[in-house]
């Protein structure tokens, strides 16, 4: 360590003693090799994605490195040109306070992005849900992770936004439970709505054996029985299925004369003679 630092301070004294034409030779050697490292480190990060490395993680990884070689590029530079860097340092190292308590929003958002690297709560490509924030992951910023929403809006959230709420990640498990619910006439069988939801069930492939699907009677509402299958899916066919079964529920129903009521309330009137009248109204 003492040895890298004396090779490094005396090779520092020996460019002091270039004329200014050699320093600014030299500056210009420090730019290019600064500008070859990026190039490099674009080209590193590429090829660790193509190995594995999780897309999302590029954006944050390439800025934290990228900063890190504009710093010392910097100091680098104006050594060369004859700056005192070591004042410069002191100095920066003293308002560095300052600036932090000034942006510690910000400073937030870099530990927080930092700490969605390193748990790793989604990766690019996930739809996740935290908070107000919906979306698909495009990657992880130094400040903030962008996202498309389901309807190809650009979104932009703070880091630590995402970090400080419960990440609800949609696409992170293989598997998910689908769920259709739909009511029944109380003047219909049960019995019957059930057999064809089992039926329905029974003859999809893309329904999963193992957890077993259930079928029950799920709530007894103000106007209708509420009938229930529940059924585990793949991930990639949840959409699918749900829409699909949706409507197959509705027309095979309607096949064996099952009626979906529309909610109803009943209103006693009473008369001015003590009588009382009853009507039933539909809620549209």
């Amino acid at each position: 360590m003492d040895f890298g630092a004396d090779f490094f301070r005396n090779g520092m004294v020996s460019l002091m003693q270039h004329s200014l034409v050699q320093r600014l030779v030299l500056a210009l050697v420090v730019l290019a090799l600064a500008k070859l490292s990026l190039f490099l480190l674009k080209h590193i990060l590429a090829k660790a994605v193509i190995r594995g490395m999780d897309p999302s993680a590029k954006p944050l990884v390439y800025s934290l490195i990228s900063y890190t070689i504009y710093v010392f590029t910097l100091l680098l530079v104006l050594h060369v040109a004859g700056v005192n860097t070591a004042g410069l340092v002191a100095m920066v190292g003293a308002a560095s306070l300052a600036v932090g308590l000034a942006l510690k929003d910000t400073l937030s958002n870099i530990a927080a992005g930092l700490l969605l690297l390193f748990q790793r709560p989604f990766k690019a490509g996930d739809y996740i849900e935290c908070g107000q924030v919906k979306g698909r992951i495009k990657g992880i910023g130094l400040f903030n992770t962008t996202l498309v929403s389901i309807d190809g809006l650009y979104v932009s959230a703070p880091n630590s936004s995402l970090w400080g709420q419960p990440i609800v990640n949609f696409s992170r498990n293989a598997t998910r439970r689908l769920q259709v619910a739909v009511g029944i006439s109380y003047g219909d069988s049960m019995e019957q709505a059930l057999g064809i939801l089992r039926d329905l069930v029974d003859n999809e492939p893309l329904f999963l054996k193992t957890p077993a699907p259930q079928f029950f009677v799920s709530a007894l509402g103000d106007s209708a029985v509420e009938v229930t299958f529940r059924a585990w899916v793949k991930n990639a066919d949840y959409f699918d299925l749900l829409w699909k079964y949706t409507e197959l529920v509705k027309c095979r129903f309607d096949e064996a004369g099952i009626t979906i009521p529309f909610p109803q309330r009943t209103v006693h009137l009473q008369g001015p003679a003590g009588a009382s009248q009853a009507s039933s109204t539909q809620d549209d």
